[in-house]
């Protein structure tokens, strides 16, 4: 009878300790003892509708939607992820706490694996600039290399003839304490100027120019900046061909007055001597 009732109440405590963990909730539980999980060496699966969800590895990694495929990657999701927070603090932070990290190391990585032929981004930061109004682009890197700052690609390249050629759009400005423009080669710059075979234009020729035109020669209108802009290793270099240019012309002028101060001496010691010669 003893025997009888020892495994009685050996079945029954069996019984209720297999069924103890509650599925809407539990009280009183100790993490050591009271888990969800495996504890020989296989992945944790987990399913809705008899499809799998998500899996934790034996090795630690989450996959969500797919399969754990690196286990080097603690985290990966297939599909679209959202994040939101409510919280009146920093909402989101990526960070590395290792210190002398390898070279080439990022501390985010976006890529698509395929080529994009059309426009699509690499990342976009967009918020509201006022109450009430729609989230406006204010960051965007394309997968085309270009970045944008202020704009979207529409607006960017909207009425613009050769932007393939250019990487970053700013709109309202840059500030910046230094820039530096290249130049690939010397030749783009002004020096020519000052070479025995450069064909400076005649004052009268400049005159007639600025006459018939309304602008330097060489140098873009008015109408033709507002279309189309400068090139500031361009203009740069146009403007260095000016000021050399009038440089040429102010040694030329000193050579003219100095010989010409040279004939007034000379003049007025003639009519100094014929003064002196008549008295």
């Amino acid at each position: 009878m003893k025997r009888t009732l020892l495994l009685v109440c050996t079945i029954t405590a069996s019984s209720i300790f297999a069924q103890s963990w509650n599925t809407i909730g539990n009280a009183g539980t100790n993490s050591s003892n009271n888990f969800i999980g495996t504890t020989d060496n296989q992945d944790l699966a987990f399913k809705t509708n008899n499809t799998e969800r998500m899996k934790i590895s034996s090795t630690g990694s989450v996959a969500i939607g797919g399969p754990v495929v690196d286990p080097n990657i603690a985290f990966k999701t297939y599909g679209r992820a959202q994040f939101h927070s409510n919280a009146n603090a920093d909402a989101f932070q990526i960070s590395n706490l290792l210190p002398n990290l390898n070279a080439g190391v990022d501390l985010a990585w976006f890529v698509y694996d395929k080529y994009q032929p059309n426009d699509v981004g690499l990342l976009t930061l967009s918020a509201p600039l006022f109450s009430g109004d729609w989230a406006k682009p204010l960051f965007s890197v394309r997968a085309n290399g270009k970045v944008l700052i202020g704009t979207s690609m529409n607006t960017a390249l909207s009425g613009c003839s050769d932007c393939n050629e250019y990487r970053l759009f700013v709109k309202d400005g840059i500030k910046a304490e230094k820039i530096k423009v290249e130049n690939p080669s010397s030749n783009g710059w002004a020096d020519y100027v000052f070479k025995k075979d450069y064909k400076l234009r005649s004052l009268e020729e400049v005159e007639k120019h600025i006459s018939e035109k309304g602008h330097l020669p060489n140098i873009p209108s008015a109408k033709e900046v507002e279309k189309d802009g400068i090139n500031l290793g361009e203009m740069d270099a146009k403007l260095l061909e000016k000021i050399e240019e009038l440089t040429l012309y102010s040694i030329e002028q000193n050579k003219q007055l100095k010989s010409q101060s040279e004939e007034i001496k000379e003049l007025r010691e003639q009519v100094q001597q014929l003064i002196s010669t008549k008295k």
